[in-house]
């Protein structure tokens, strides 16, 4: 993103689809971001970049506790360093639109957000995807009740989320993805997608194995794969495929210990994956799949659930549950019992 400090404000420039943009004096960094993704958007769906109608400066709003203060603090404390904030930074747009980014923060109240969850519910937002929003403003609620003393903070009312159907790779599946990435000579996601279907690691954890973390499981003479940092904040071994690791020792070979083993970022890898899904029309399928696939098939193999969570870096049993249903056999064991 090309934005740059300019007189005690910031300001947007860049380049998309062969058509210059530039904007100027946002109050802050996280406005100035928040801008830009919308003007991509726009730009990407072949409309108009809408310019704000007035501008505001740092000097004019340092002193006021605004919806847009609040969010940008938040963002920087909390969501700033994370692999992909980007993801951070659209909840925190939608929430700025709708509560206006000016507003003072004390204004929030119930009946206010429970409009908000009304608004998303009128776009077909699922209980899932509203509850990850409600998550972003009540941390800036909560951060900044903390540094400043909300009078009264809202009650936020969550969303009834259903489970749905867990969507994963059936075998089959797995040999078409792995042959349409090798017709499109997409080496990264040849190497990375066996890497993701054997070990379940998320994919910030797979972009930042390096080639010291394979050199200490070859010294130790194992195959497990230790994880440092990772969503849950627990780091945790995983046991790797002769597979698996046959690519990750092979990508070592050529880089250097402390070198990350895949030079892609977040965005390149869905990209990527984008590219191979649609050719294969998988639809609504993230890279998130790899890692559903993983727990479905340890538990269609008969894994235990707690052996499963434990493999699977999960923080709650509760998530390892969404995979119970699939195994059956469990229940048949169960009913032979009681004959």
């Amino acid at each position: 993103m090309a934005i740059t400090p300019k007189n005690g404000a910031f300001a947007v420039a860049f380049m998309f689809k062969g058509q210059r943009v530039y904007c100027g004096g946002f109050a802050s960094e996280a406005a100035a971001q928040l801008w830009e993704l919308q003007a991509r958007e726009d730009i990407r769906k072949g409309l108009d970049v809408t310019y704000p109608e007035t501008k505001t400066t740092a000097a004019t709003t340092q002193d006021k506790e605004t919806v847009s203060k609040w969010l940008d603090k938040t963002y920087r404390v909390f969501w700033a360093d994370r692999s992909d904030p980007e993801k951070a930074l659209q909840k925190m747009r939608v929430i700025g639109e709708f509560f206006g980014r000016d507003t003072n923060i004390r204004d929030l109240n119930t009946e206010w957000i429970d409009d908000f969850i009304s608004h998303l519910k009128s776009l077909n937002n699922s209980g899932a995807t509203i509850n990850r929003k409600l998550a972003t403003l009540s941390k800036t609620l909560n951060y900044a009740d903390e540094c400043i003393g909300l009078t009264r903070k809202p009650k936020i009312h969550r969303q009834k989320e259903s489970q749905g159907r867990v969507r994963y790779l059936l075998e089959d599946e797995e040999k078409l993805v792995l042959n349409t990435a090798e017709h499109f000579g997409l080496k990264d996601m040849q190497d990375c997608i066996p890497v993701f279907l054997d070990t379940g690691v998320r994919r910030s954890e797979l972009l930042n194995i390096t080639g010291l973390d394979v050199f200490e499981s070859e010294q130790a003479n194992s195959n497990m794969l230790h994880v440092w940092v990772n969503k849950a904040d627990l780091p945790r071994s995983v046991p790797v495929t002769k597979r698996a690791m046959e690519i990750l020792k092979r990508r070592a070979k050529h880089k250097p210990k402390d070198a990350k083993l895949f030079d892609m970022t977040p965005k390149t890898l869905e990209r990527q994956w984008n590219r191979i899904r649609w050719h294969l029309e998988l639809k609504d399928v993230t890279p998130h799949i790899f890692r559903h696939t993983t727990a479905s098939r340890l538990v269609q193999r008969g894994v235990p659930l707690v052996t499963v969570k434990q493999f699977m870096g999960h923080k709650s049993i509760q998530t390892t549950l969404r995979y119970s249903h699939l195994c059956p056999k469990n229940l048949s064991d169960a009913v032979a019992v009681l004959e």
